[in-house]
């Protein structure tokens, strides 16, 4: 069986990289498995030349898919994001029918699910989507893809109950839980005692609450409290965060360092650099922006306590037998959590053994793999 993943950058452009591990497990129940970036040429002469050829070949589908696309897209916004893409699903429509593909999975129900989805309306091949968290709640086609789709993995149990709700009631038994899964070390970092050192990990962008953390750690700071963090991570609100940490008196305290390699934070995560990882995400105008993070999960996998806001799925892998949990853009309770770790090594240590138990045996990517590749072979 040939499979086309459809991502949205992976693995051209950096990020989705939770994707390359889910590959690594994919790959072994398959006889092949290409991946497709919708971000990669969307707009190209041979992105022009494929799409006209598949027009012209399957003329009768073509009308049928654009017309149900124009239909389904339920604000302007979609509609002419979706109209944006038609072109390029269509040239991956024409790669998919050259490959011989047999199942076409997207990651996102947004625009990877849409190329997805008019792909196999145009060719009739059987596809799947992953859906993680923002993207339930743009409601791209969601009713469409709900009932053309094979199934609709969510990766928490918020994201399954939220998208069944957002669809026609005949397809939610199509829709499966199977979390992301992360590798997990072969043995958990030691923790020292010393000042606190944190991680946090995370694209630098307003939804992953940097700002609330640094408030929190200011707060911390103000207490007296002992600990270092590094802020990991690229995006729009560097500038802005390094001008935050020099006025609020934390430049000895924190640093940007900008995004390292995946593999090259894994090494730092399991060489015992970190005491704890902390997550300060906040939800958007009630929007649960957060699926359950990965980097959270790869610091657990390490054996490290996690401090985070209960925004989206997190609440399903953080309680406070592995951590602490604080309300979205709740600065002081974040500073409590971070206090409360830095005050006992102890503490950290029992935390950061739960932790690791609980990432082994729910989000172990040897049992997360296997699980959507038996949900695909069944499609």
């Amino acid at each position: 069986m040939t499979v086309a993943i459809i991502s949205s950058w992976f693995p051209r452009f950096g990020g989705e990289t939770f994707l390359g591990v889910e590959l690594g497990a994919l790959r072994p129940h398959f006889e092949r498995v290409i991946v497709v970036p919708v971000r990669d040429a969307v707009f190209s002469r041979e992105t022009l030349l494929a799409a006209i050829h598949v027009a012209r070949t399957h003329p009768k589908r073509f009308f049928r898919t654009l017309r149900g696309v124009c239909s389904g897209s339920s604000t302007l916004r979609i509609l002419f994001k979706n109209l944006a893409l038609f072109p390029k699903a269509l040239a991956v429509a024409r790669q998919i029918e050259m490959e011989g593909v047999d199942h076409i999975h997207a990651y996102w129900l947004s625009a990877p699910a849409t190329v997805a989805f008019v792909a196999s309306e145009v060719l009739g091949i059987p596809w799947s989507s992953s859906a993680h968290r923002w993207d339930i709640y743009e409601q791209n086609l969601l009713s469409r893809k709900a009932r053309t789709a094979s199934f609709v993995r969510t990766i928490s149990a918020r994201g399954r109950r939220d998208l069944a709700a957002l669809i026609d009631a005949k397809d939610r038994s199509k829709v499966r839980q199977v979390p992301v899964g992360v590798k997990i070390p072969p043995a958990a970092c030691a923790t020292t005692p010393g000042p606190l050192r944190l991680l946090c990990a995370a694209n630098l962008i307003e939804q992953k609450g940097h700002a609330d953390l640094l408030e929190a750690l200011a707060i911390a700071a103000a207490r007296n409290v002992a600990f270092a963090c590094d802020i990991v991570g690229s995006g729009p609100t560097f500038h802005r965060l390094a001008r935050a940490i020099e006025r609020l008196g934390l430049s000895d305290r924190v640093t940007l360092c900008g995004r390292i390699p995946h593999d090259a934070l894994l090494e730092r995560l399991q060489s015992g650099r970190y005491d704890a990882a902390v997550l300060a995400s906040r939800d958007d105008a009630g929007i649960p922006l957060e699926g359950i993070p990965v980097a959270l999960m790869e610091a657990m996998a390490a054996g490290l306590p996690c401090i985070a806001t209960a925004s989206g799925g997190i609440p399903e892998l953080i309680d406070d037998s592995v951590g602490f949990l604080a309300r979205p853009g709740d600065a002081v309770s974040i500073a409590d959590g971070i206090e409360r770790l830095a005050a006992s090594c102890e503490l950290r240590t029992s935390l950061g053994s739960s932790a690791r138990q609980r990432v082994t045996e729910r989000f172990n990517i040897d049992r997360t793999g296997p699980a959507l590749a038996e949900l695909i072979l069944q499609a």
